[in-house]
């Protein structure tokens, strides 16, 4: 054990270790020199006997290391001194290696930093595999969520759980004596439910069981970020009485940055301080509940016991729970998408080959990096060098080569995460998913570097290794490579161009969907518009006749002012979704018993203010929504999918349950996009706007005028109406297009990016090959030239030996794009644009061959130029 503490403590004091090592052998000679002197010796013949009585000193020096250290470490260290600076010695080829590793590490660690992040990192929270996220199913199968009664009635209920909580999202108003009023994300949690994914307060406390009651004073906590931007981390704040949706509160502690539980929350109330008529309510659905297992409890059982529940609550009340059931899933399940879904699949699968396009690319290079080093692996075998030892020699160059793509490579994805982080809207992924390179992606990314120094090292290095000393070192050994070498660069090549034109195809594929969707679609004039949002609190506003009244009140105020312009109202902006509502047309049996709509309320002069034409019917009056006048406007994708052979002006249909009342339709407008994503527009059903207003509306304003006059008209007539209600993401249409594009926009810059790296690569390894063949073949086309031949010729001989290696990889990239359009094209299912398009294909293949001509014309030109003398 003490040799090797003495081993371990030199690797890190090799310097001193090697200065005490010189003065030992110094004053050994010294000793012996000092011997023979005494003896009778000269000098001269002193000092030569002491070093013929020790012999080599190198020998010894070695022997003393080998038994003062790890030989292994030493021999490591001294062939990375070697590698560095052989690559140092070939800059060109050092940087072109690296580069092109480091683009295929980059796109890799990006495309996995994202994947962790949405789909396998999950809730930050303590032993995330025992918390249950808790739902409901109907009778339909649709999912849902839980009342409150039924909340409160499964924590009294269960065994097998031993804690449960609930959320819901809200909007508050936040108002306090220093600072005007601001809108807030907010939630409301149950007691305990901060206890039960193991979060404490950085300041104060959590809320008590007493404090989680109707009645109890108000309360509130406050988030890290807010506390920070908007009391300037002021401790006191703490005790501080604060207005919430005009209710006066007293903060009660702080929560720590980066925790913004249950998504993007930065304020969190009591859950018993929900609006009356939503507690109260066993049919208003609203929170999300989550719960811890009691130790010894499995998810089977923790299922079964919920079964046992839903079934009781089905017996108890059959009128409300008919064939409602609850459903017990872990946390992250529910709350992140699964990898295994066929989009992440071929996102997984499209980064994967931007990496093998990269790997054989290093190969070849380092294979024809091999092929030009005959001469200095025979020399080294002629000396001594074991073919194991000189294996080790060049994966320790390809390691070094692979550390710093590696590095490189991790700085391209910071950047590149950057960018795409810049392109999503504030609060619109939960607060987890976060784009950070951390341990587990720098894991990752060392396993890959890891990955590459074998399968990109090993084969050149075999084949360097089996150097046929004589030939060699022989005078006319010329720099060529055997015929297996060769074979593996022309395979790998093909390789690279068969993959590039999987990835091009992808890209040219994207784009043209993208092309194709927005001429289906109708285009927003976006100018002069602008939107803004206003949230009316449950607190104040919990009834539809209350929120109804408001904005009635706000409607005189707007018809008065002449600075406003066009005005509408709407539960939910183009690009902005909407709710998913099951419906039925009357006199019509709708195929899919799950069919489903989009659906918005929209006020009289929605369509108008947007610009939207009606091809059929009216727009809404003032009348329409009261009861025995319930209408409805529908798109013309409702109508293509629904009601396709009838007449939907003056039909009826139900939107929700059967509790809801029949509409008639007495308008169709031109389909524009609301939900975002799909290869289709959705359907969608509008409702009018006054009968039921939500309490979190969009305000949509075309003026003429500059656009910041109608914002300050609006906050003042709103201020003087309800000065808790502050406007927010004031913005122009143009801005929520982007935001609601946001995925469509981080998805084709990513596609692009991985077509464009995967190209490039392609055109390194061509340009490699290329000039690589040219050095190969220079004494047989110095011949030709000197018997005759023209240089047209000799650059034609070149380009035919790489159209035959580019025909082979874009035969089989062919036979890989129908492959990857079966497996993972959903547009191909819809019948609309197809990666296997022959008319793309085509441009596709001929302007990859174009490109890669090009990429040899210096090669060429070097070849038809050779020096004859």
């Amino acid at each position: 054990m003490r040799r090797f503490v003495t081993r371990f403590i030199n690797l890190f004091r090799r310097d001193r270790a090697e200065d005490e090592l010189s003065r030992e052998v110094t004053s050994h000679l010294g000793v012996l020199e000092d011997e023979y002197t005494r003896r009778g010796m000269t000098p001269d013949q002193a000092r030569l006997a002491a070093r013929r009585a020790i012999g080599s000193i190198a020998l010894a020096k070695d022997l003393h290391r080998d038994a003062r250290s790890f030989v292994w470490v030493e021999d490591l260290r001294r062939d990375f001194r070697h590698a560095t600076r052989a690559l140092r010695r070939a800059p060109g080829f050092t940087i072109v290696a690296v580069t092109a590793l480091a683009l295929g590490i980059g796109v890799s660690t990006t495309f996995f930093t994202i994947v962790d992040a949405i789909c396998l990192r999950g809730l930050p929270i303590d032993d995330p595999e025992r918390v249950m996220f808790v739902s409901t199913r109907d009778a339909q199968n649709r999912p849902g969520s839980l009342s409150y009664a039924e909340f409160d009635d499964l924590r009294a209920r269960t065994s097998t759980f031993e804690r449960v909580g609930a959320y819901q999202f809200t909007i508050v108003s936040l108002r306090d004596d220093q600072q005007p009023p601001a809108r807030v994300s907010g939630a409301f949690v149950s007691a305990g439910a901060f206890e039960l994914i193991g979060e404490r307060p950085m300041l104060g406390r959590t809320f008590r069981v007493d404090e989680d009651r109707p009645g109890s004073a108000a309360v509130v906590m406050l988030g890290e970020e807010l506390w920070s931007s908007r009391y300037d981390r002021d401790p006191s704040v703490v005790g501080r009485s604060v207005v919430i949706n005009g209710i006066p509160s007293t903060v009660i502690g702080v929560m720590p940055r980066g925790m913004q539980f249950p998504a993007n929350a930065d304020l969190w109330r009591p859950m018993a301080s929900i609006p009356a008529q939503v507690r109260d309510s066993k049919t208003e659905r609203r929170l999300g509940v989550f719960a811890r297992l009691t130790p010894r409890t499995t998810v089977e059982q923790a299922r079964a016991d919920a079964d046992a529940i839903g079934a009781a609550w089905q017996r108890e009340s059959p009128a409300t729970n008919r064939g409602l059931r609850l459903r017990v899933v872990p946390i992250n399940q529910q709350l992140n998408p699964s990898v295994m879904q066929q989009a992440w699949l071929a996102f997984i699968t499209a980064g994967a080959l931007v990496l093998l396009v990269a790997c054989a690319n290093m190969t070849n290079l380092l294979l024809m990096r091999a092929a030009s080093r005959g001469r200095e692996m025979a020399i080294r075998t002629s000396i001594g060098a074991t073919r194991g030892r000189v294996v080790r020699q060049l994966l320790v160059e390809c390691s070094t080569l692979s550390m710093l793509a590696g590095a490189l490579g991790t700085l391209f994805a910071w950047a590149g995460l950057r960018l795409l982080q810049g392109m999503i809207p504030p609060e619109t992924m939960p607060y987890w998913m976060a784009f950070t390179i951390d341990g587990r992606v720098l894991a990752v990314t060392t396993a890959v570097c890891l990955a590459t120094v074998f399968a990109c090292g090993m084969p050149p290095a075999l084949h360097a290794a089996r150097v046929d000393v004589r030939d060699a070192l022989s005078e006319t050994s010329s720099a060529s490579t055997t015929r297996a070498p060769r074979r593996w660069i022309a395979t790998l090549l093909a390789a690279e161009f068969a993959i590039t034109l999987v990835l091009v195809a992808m890209t040219v594929d994207g784009v043209r969907s993208n092309i194709e969707n927005r001429r289906k679609e109708f285009q927003i004039d976006p100018t002069s518009l602008l939107t803004m949002w206003l949230t009316l609190p449950g607190d104040s506003y919990g009834t539809p006749a209350l929120r109804a009244g408001f904005f009635e009140r706000l409607n005189e105020r707007i018809g008065r002012s002449t600075s406003i312009g066009s005005v509408a109202l709407t539960s939910a902006l183009p690009y902005g979704g909407g709710s998913q509502l099951p419906i039925v047309v009357s006199g019509r049996l709708v195929e899919d018993d799950k069919a489903a709509a989009t659906v918005v309320s929209a006020s009289e002069r929605y369509f108008e203010v947007l610009g939207v034409p009606l091809v059929r019917g009216r727009a809404f009056t003032a009348t329409d929504g009261q009861p025995g006048s319930e209408a409805a406007i529908v798109n013309q994708r409702f109508v293509r999918l629904f009601m396709p052979d009838q007449e939907p002006i003056g039909a009826r249909i139900r939107v929700g349950g059967e509790e809801t009342p029949w509409r008639q339709i007495v308008g169709v407008t031109t389909t524009f996009r609301q939900q975002v994503g799909g290869p289709e527009p959705d359907p969608v059903v509008f409702l009018p706007f006054q009968p039921a207003p939500s309490q979190t509306t969009a305000i949509v304003v075309r003026t003429p005028r500059d656009p910041t006059t109608p914002v300050s008209t609006l906050r003042r007539e709103i201020a003087q109406l309800d000065p808790n209600l502050p406007l927010y993401r004031v913005m122009t249409f143009e801005q929520v297009q982007r935001n609601g594009q946001w995925l469509t926009r981080m998805s084709d810059a990513l596609v692009k990016s991985i077509s464009i790296v995967a190209l490039v690569l392609a055109l390194i390894g061509i340009y490699a090959v290329t000039a690589h063949t040219v050095q190969r073949w220079t004494r047989e086309l110095g011949l030709r030239l000197a018997l005759g031949a023209v240089p047209a010729e000799i650059g034609w001989l070149v380009l035919r030996r790489v159209l035959s290696q580019l025909a082979i990889g874009l035969g089989l990239g062919l036979v890989l794009v129908l492959a990857f359009d079966r497996l993972f094209n959903p547009a191909a299912v819809a019948g609309t644009v197809r990666m296997t398009d022959p008319l793309a294909l085509a441009l596709i293949v001929c302007a990859i061959s174009a490109i890669a001509a090009v990429a040899c014309l210096v090669p060429i030109r070097r070849a038809a130029s050779i020096d004859l003398v």
